[in-house]
């Protein structure tokens, strides 16, 4: 990754290619569980299980395609801001972050450490004690720690300029 140039407002979008194909291979794993759970040689309640976990992924991944959208995290350096904006077909929604909020940035987990896939995020540490997670969902790199360290270490590049 080339050096932050941090005079410059740094944006960047989710992607809603990547989105849609979540939702899509949701959709399809969550029709392929409710179809497995009239197996006839399951149990009540494994089958029940079965349908309401395959019913809640589907509900989630169509969820996830109709209401789309996408995130837009805006670094400026000249205002001193983060802006994290989310966009969907039902409005936008904003949260500005002051540069002197933020005590500190760090990288994120999530996943099962031990075979599973592990995806990567950004974390805003703010003084207050609370905790913005960024670059979370459908951001290009999510899988790549290498990837998401860089964006906290230009982050953090944009934080320490005067």
């Amino acid at each position: 990754m080339p050096a932050a140039s941090t005079s410059s407002v740094w944006i960047t979008e989710s992607s809603q290619g990547m989105q849609a194909a979540f939702g899509v291979v949701g959709a399809i794993v969550g029709g392929a569980f409710i179809f497995g759970s009239r197996i006839q040689s399951l149990e009540q309640t494994t089958s029940t299980a079965v349908l309401v976990l395959g019913f809640l992924i589907l509900v989630i991944s169509l969820a996830t395609l109709v209401i789309g959208g996408k995130r837009i995290i805006s670094v400026d350096p000249r205002r001193r801001l983060v802006e994290i904006q989310t966009v969907s077909r039902f409005g936008t929604k904003r949260r500005l972050i002051a540069f002197s909020q933020i005590s500190d940035v760090s990288l994120g987990e999530l996943g099962d450490k031990e075979g599973g896939s592990i995806s990567y995020h950004v974390v805003l540490n703010l003084k207050d004690g609370k905790e913005v997670a960024t670059f979370v969902g459908a951001f290009e790199g999510i899988y790549e720690r290498h990837v998401m360290d860089g964006r906290r270490h230009r982050l953090n590049e944009y934080l320490q300029a005067r």
